[in-house]
This record gives C-alpha cells, sequence and structure tokens, in this order.
C-alpha cells in the first residue's frame, strides 16, 4: 500500500493533536522518526503515516531508524519488525542502529567493569548512553545536519522526565529533553497524554481513521496487549481514569526491575523466563563493596568499577541463565569481546589493576560510590 489520498471531514480527522507548527515540520524539513518499538514511538510513527495516507503530510519517502540495544525482550522485538516490514512496503525507509560491541550493555559491565546502575538514580545513566544515545548520534552525523530527528518523547511519562522536559533538555542529548525544531530534535505529540496514546494504538478512534490505518492496528493491537493496559479508577465527573501499563527496559535493565514482566502474560507462556530474575541478584552482588575497586583518598575509600574475579564469577552464571532461559544475552561475539577484556585487564578509564589491591576502610561510612 503506497500514500493513499483519503479526503475526510475534519470531525474524524484528529486535528487538535496536530497543530500548524507539526505540520510545517513534517512538511517543511527533512526528518527521521526515531523508533524504538515502544508504545510512544509506534504512536509516533503510526500517526504520521495516518497524516501522510490523508494526505496531511506529504512526504514520498518517510525515514525511521531504530535503536536496537541487543538485549530487547523477544516479543518487542518481533512486533516492531512487524511494524517496519509493513511501514516499508508502504514507502518507508527503516534503518536499524546498534550499539558496537564495547558499548553493550552486558560486554561494559562484565568486560570493561561498570557498575550496574542503581534503580532511581536522578543522573544519566551510563547505560543509556552508551546502548542508545551515542549509537543514535553516531546515525544522526550520517543523516546531515539539515535532517531534524522527531522522537516520541511525552509529558507526564514520570515525574524525572517531566522535570528534565522543564529544564529544556538533559545530558542526553534529547533523550529527555527536547530542544525547538532548530536544534534537531523535535516531538510531535509531546503534548499527548497516556489516555490518548493507548487509545490510539488500541484502535480507539472513529471509524473512517481505523480504516485508513487498518493495516497498522493488528500491530498497534498487539503492542497493547504486550504492555497489559489496566485503568486503576472509573471514570468520575468526566474525568478520564489513571491507566497503567507496563513498562520495558534492556532484559535485565539494572534501573528496571523486571520482574512483572516475568510474571505478565507473555512470561506466563514462558515459563523459562522465570530464570532472567537471577539476573537482579547478580546485581546486587556486584554492588557490594567487596566485588568493586577501591581507592583511598584523604582516609576516605572510593568504590569503583567491578573487580576482574567477580566479573568472571558472575558472568559464568550469566551464560548459565542464557541456557536456562532461552533468551540471548550475550552473542559469540560478545563473549569473545568480554574474554579479551579480562586478558587485557581492562577496567573504566581512571581506574586499573592496582586498584584491584586496596583494602576497604575499616569504618563502612568512609566509602562514597562511584558508577
Amino acid at each position: 500500500m503506497g500514500s493513499v489520498k483519503i479526503s475526510l471531514p475534519l470531525s474524524v480527522v484528529p486535528v487538535r493533536f496536530c497543530p500548524s507548527e507539526t505540520l510545517a515540520v513534517l512538511n517543511d524539513r527533512q526528518w527521521i522518526c526515531s523508533y524504538s518499538g515502544g508504545k510512544d514511538s509506534t504512536t509516533l510513527v503510526t500517526w504520521i503515516e495516518y497524516l501522510r495516507r490523508i494526505g496531511m503530510v506529504k512526504c514520498e519517502t518517510p525515514r525511521l531508524v531504530m535503536s536496537d540495544t541487543g538485549v530487547e525482550y523477544p516479543f518487542l522485538q518481533q512486533i516492531s519488525a512487524d511494524m517496519m516490514a509493513r511501514l516499508s512496503a508502504t514507502g518507508w525507509k527503516c534503518e536499524i542502529v546498534r550499539p558496537a560491541v564495547h558499548q553493550r550493555l552486558y560486554c561494559r559491565i562484565f568486560g570493561i567493569g561498570n557498575t550496574p546502575v542503581h534503580p532511581g538514580g536522578r543522573k544519566m545513566r551510563w547505560c543509556s548512553r552508551s546502548t542508545k544515545i551515542d549509537p543514535m548520534n553516531r546515525f544522526s552525523k550520517s543523516v546531515g545536519a539539515d535532517t531534524i530527528q522527531l522522537s516520541g518523547v511525552r509529558w507526564g511519562e514520570s515525574d524525572v522526565r517531566d522535570e528534565k522536559l522543564e529544564l529544556g533538555g538533559c545530558a542526553a542529548g534529547g533523550e529527555c529533553g527536547l530542544p525547538a525544531p532548530s536544534g534537531g530534535v523535535y516531538g510531535p505529540i509531546i503534548t499527548w497524554r497516556t489516555c490518548k496514546v493507548l487509545e490510539w494504538l488500541a484502535g480507539e478512534v472513529e471509524g473512517e481513521v481505523r480504516g485508513v490505518i487498518a493495516d497498522l492496528l493488528p500491530m498497534m493491537r498487539r503492542l497493547i496487549d504486550v504492555y497489559e493496559l489496566k485503568y486503576e479508577q472509573p471514570n468520575l465527573y468526566g474525568v478520564p481514569p489513571k491507566a497503567s501499563s507496563m513498562r520495558f527496559g534492556c532484559i535485565g535493565c539494572p534501573a528496571i526491575s523486571n520482574e512483572k514482566i516475568t510474571k505478565s502474560k507473555q512470561g506466563k507462556a514462558h515459563a523459562e523466563w522465570s530464570h532472567l530474575r537471577r539476573i537482579y541478584g547478580i546485581w546486587d552482588r556486584l554492588y557490594a563493596y567487596e566485588n568493586r575497586c577501591l581507592k583511598i583518598k584523604a582516609g576516605r575509600g572510593r568504590a569503583g568499577p567491578v573487580r576482574l574475579e567477580a566479573r568472571k564469577r558472575y558472568f559464568a552464571e550469566l551464560l548459565d541463565i542464557q541456557a536456562q532461559s532461552g533468551v540471548t544475552l550475550v552473542t559469540p561475539e560478545d563473549i569473545a569481546f568480554i574474554h579479551d577484556c579480562w586478558e587485557r585487564k581492562v577496567y573504566p578509564r581512571g581506574w586499573s589493576e592496582a586498584d584491584e589491591a586496596t583494602e576497604e576502610p575499616e569504618e563502612r561510612n568512609l566509602i562514597t560510590v562511584s558508577q
């Protein structure tokens, strides 16, 4: 199906979500959609395709780029692959960006020795920069400075995200903060609330709109099923009920407890995935002071990267988890990289083998933690 020109009455076109500024960007600028396969980026690309099909966006070859960390959940990978195949058939140019081997989550932790990020941390996560932002920045340079990146970031996703948006941006290079369109990143659905995103993905729109995107709706609804949408309270006085849904990160994401995922409908359909919960026990042990390199300065200890012996010990457990769960966490290329790091005694910048020998201060309160 190519770009279909359909004239619909304004009553069934979601014009209220399409301000003139957005149409100006989509029609007058070169752009590329950032796509992760999640609910917000899927809303972004399908909504733009809808506008394209009804003639409000005139673009013969729209583009998207997907960031694949290499440790995405299989059910999300399949939906995003199916969506990109469908969009490609309608004229989109779809590209995939992956982190280099030295930037991958498990390679950095078990090979280089980066400490897993802590849940609830408000600073920029090194893993987000390494696995997503830096690869996307490299890609951005390849498409030219005149190409604007369209992001599915929205107000209301989380208090932390909103705080960063209020500040006008953050160290994430567009991952959290959105500069003006001239800044290279633009969020067409930034004002969409979660309930509207979920309604769109579920096809809870006018029949004429559903007809335009009928071929996309199956993948969109599969995504809704995966997110296990729940309304927490009934509609009171015309106020929409608060919607909650699953939250996804990388498999074994240290910053998000994915225990709910292994207990979800998808997890119950794959009982072997219960082994993935063991990853969080590994993170707990890698946080321990005895498994961390230390520096002593002015009588105070600074806990840093993971000791080499601990990396080797717990990587063996990770490989067992991979074997038992049937889910790929590390590839043969990753394993070869990790072993090479061990051979060369690689540490994060500013740390070395000499820091392995530092003993803990007698008082634990004299130790500060470094990521």
